[in-house]
């Protein structure tokens, strides 16, 4: 009877104080996490064929805000799980998968490994999600539809360099679980813009995090905006400040195809999963920003004036290069030949 008296006056003062006493409560019964950045243990991301999901911290330094979303599914995705054509180091050449299922898939369905129909994954509720470390405490539930996690109004940055972040869940689609990350320095590129040459590496540089930091750099690029099954180059690299791109896996995606605006990617992130029954979800504290690319010999283009005369715009939506037009087939080089359009091809 004493007890029920204790805790009903406790909650009366709670109310009484506001929420912050509240707050301050559910943060001394919560289970304390490591606080040291060197003594977390972090595991390797999700290999795309396991990956059901994940969640993140992101901080968009081209946008500047921090926000948090994620979503865990109850399978994997097969259009989500690209090919891996080529791999040169911590580089890798992936391809889209172009799945075709004929009939058509209905909603509610998509179209598998097998091009047949199969179901397709739901967002599924992970029960509150709880992460703590970050500027504020967060404890998050499932929005509908979907059972996807978001939250956009933390100040920016969202997180303290070297301060641990903890992602934590007791109940819901995959159990208990946690996962750690460590709060990121800005990323800070020394160059504005990447080039791309046939026959030479592609060297990048920027400003290296304090020692001991646990991040990586994933550099992502896409040169072939319009290609129907596109390849992109993904790069997870050491933290150092600088990276050596091999001239072989640059040449190959050139030689993938070069159609469009191309695009680029560098984020400092801390990587962490968590493998279950069902598959496996990771999470990333991230810094990113998005890069200028440039393609040597490629203009792209949307009008005549992107392009210096002799050169014309290919304005078909599916190229939009520019390109010198050809009078003859000597004014191509063998095996391509000129062309009814004037180009070599």
């Amino acid at each position: 009877m004493k007890r029920r008296i204790f805790l009903v006056f406790f909650a009366a003062l709670c109310m009484a104080a506001g929420a912050v006493a509240c707050d301050e409560e559910k943060k001394i019964v919560e289970p304390p996490f490591e606080q040291d950045p060197a003594l977390i243990t972090l595991h390797f991301p999700c290999t795309e064929d396991l990956r059901i999901g994940g969640f993140q911290v992101q901080m968009n330094e081209d946008m500047g805000y921090t926000a948090v979303d994620g979503v865990v599914r109850d399978g994997i995705v097969p259009g989500q799980v690209p090919e891996v054509i080529q791999t040169e180091g911590d580089c890798r050449l992936l391809r889209s998968r172009n799945l075709f299922c004929d009939p058509a898939c209905n909603p509610g369905f998509t179209c598998g490994f097998e091009e047949t129909c199969v179901p397709m994954p739901l967002g599924q509720d992970l029960g509150t999600v709880v992460l703590r470390g970050l500027v504020e405490r967060l404890a998050l539930s499932a929005l509908q539809p979907g059972n996807s996690y978001s939250y956009t109004r933390l100040p920016h940055p969202g997180f303290e360099v070297n301060h641990v972040i903890q992602l934590r869940a007791t109940a819901g689609y995959l159990g208990p679980f946690e996962l750690y990350g460590v709060g990121v320095s800005q990323l800070v590129p020394t160059t504005s813009a990447w080039t791309l040459s046939k026959g030479e590496d592609l060297v990048i540089e920027w400003t290296p995090p304090p020692e001991g930091a646990r991040s990586r750099i994933l550099i992502e690029l896409n040169i072939d905006q319009h290609g129907l099954s596109p390849m992109n180059m993904v790069c997870n690299l050491p933290d150092t400040g600088s990276a050596t791109i091999p001239a072989v896996i640059v040449d190959a995606l050139i030689a993938a195809g070069v159609t469009g605006y191309p695009t680029g990617r560098v984020t400092r992130r801390t990587e962490d999963s968590f493998t279950s029954t069902q598959g496996c979800m990771d999470f990333f504290v991230t810094s990113v920003r998005t890069m200028t690319v440039q393609v040597a010999g490629h203009t792209p283009c949307t009008s005549q004036d992107d392009c210096t005369p002799p050169e014309v715009c290919d304005l078909d939506p599916m190229v939009q290069q520019c390109y010198t037009p050809c009078a003859g087939p000597e004014d191509c080089t063998p095996p391509a030949t000129c062309n009814a359009e004037n180009k070599c091809e």
